[in-house]
């Protein structure tokens, strides 16, 4: 199986059928006529725990398929249960809301607790040990899954964090590690978060939690300390004009940072890229430049980047391979949010992100009252 998977809608909620339910109860979502049962299963939240949807058959529950890499909808949809989670009162006992991820080679349980803790989600995200768990569960609700489509919303393999050390006796490393994009436009949760994984995933001795630090080897004293850098991407340079606390630091696509020996020359630390993959670093400091690889060209004012000959400026002008796959779908990549009753059978279905949130809210209600 494909590590990748995006989810791409169908249920019955499309078919003749299947709308407008013969009660007196007024909803305002797309109604089932004829209810049919929620397919039971169970999964792990982001605790680990496992969470069983039959537990919940006297509440009504919410149940919305997305994935934490997705740079669009998905976000949409749960930020619009986070206002109708907070917005439950009196009924918030009687209602239950589960995330199910289409993206279980990333939204592992670890990542969950990760995502959900950054966002400050508090109801569950559920994945799965095996992928073929998850598989079972679109298939029985009728979620049709595309491989290619989750593949285009990933960030690129290249986007990596650079953290760098310069020791007081001027020797230096650089730990570049991939974006873990925790939430959408940051790749870890924090500067410390950066530095822990980094250490961690290169076996270094690492601790700031003293008032002098450690680092390898090397543990700061009365006569020198460790001070914190970033690397400036506008004056391509190595700058210390930052919180010295890592907790305060958001880590983004391209954000770098540095741990310098302060008795140590700081044209010794090397620059926080490297010639985008396409060569070599000569030099250091100021005087650092990228020699690049054949076929490659240093762009106008740009001494440490290499690009493609023959493609400068053009970047404007690429297609974006996430839109790029929406077009080959008539539904898009929207999704399907189904709202179920205290008899645990599908009643309410919401579509694409442009929910009016107080209605959906309402047919919450509606549905608890029953």
């Amino acid at each position: 199986m494909n590590k990748s998977l995006v989810i791409l809608v169908t249920s019955c909620l499309f078919l003749s059928g299947c709308l407008q339910s013969s009660n007196d109860l007024s909803l305002y979502g797309t109604e089932y006529k004829n209810p049919p049962d929620a397919p039971d299963f169970t999964l792990l939240n982001q605790d680990g725990e496992s969470v069983t949807l039959s537990d919940y058959s006297d509440k009504v529950i919410v149940v919305a398929f997305i994935y934490t890499s997705c740079p669009d909808v998905c976000l949409a949809i749960s930020a619009n249960l986070a206002w109708v989670h907070e917005n439950l009162g009196e009924y918030s006992d009687d209602v239950v809301i589960l995330s199910i991820t289409i993206d279980p080679a990333r939204d592992t349980v670890e990542r969950f607790s990760q995502w959900t803790e950054a966002n400050g989600y508090e109801w569950d995200h559920l994945s799965a040990e095996r992928a073929s768990t998850l598989v079972n569960v679109w298939n029985s609700w009728n979620i049709v899954v595309d491989n290619d489509h989750i593949n285009a919303s990933s960030p690129p393999e290249d986007n990596m964090n650079r953290f760098s050390v310069l020791f007081p006796d001027n020797s230096s490393l650089s730990l570049d590690n991939s974006c873990q994009s925790i939430i959408v436009n940051e790749c870890f949760l924090n500067g410390s978060d950066l530095a822990d994984f980094a250490f961690n995933e290169a076996n270094i001795t690492y601790d700031m939690s003293g008032e002098e630090g450690v680092i390898d080897t090397w543990n700061a004293n009365e006569n020198w300390s460790w001070d914190l850098y970033y690397w400036d991407n506008n004056i391509e340079s190595w700058s210390n004009n930052i919180s010295q606390d890592l907790d305060e630091i958001q880590v983004s696509v391209g954000t770098h940072l540095a741990w310098v020996a302060s008795n140590a020359n700081l044209t010794n630390l090397p620059p926080g890229v490297d010639c985008n993959g396409n060569g070599w670093i000569m030099g250091s400091g100021s005087s650092a430049h990228c020699m690049c690889d054949e076929g490659f060209e240093r762009s106008d004012g740009n001494w440490l980047g290499c690009s493609l000959i023959g493609t400068e400026n053009t970047n404007s002008s690429e297609v974006n391979p996430h839109d790029a796959s929406l077009g080959e779908y008539g539904v898009g990549h929207s999704t399907v949010t189904f709202i179920l009753d205290k008899q645990t059978r599908k009643r309410v279905a919401w579509t694409g992100i442009n929910w009016d949130v107080q209605e959906f809210l309402l047919d919450i209600q509606a549905l608890s009252s029953e």
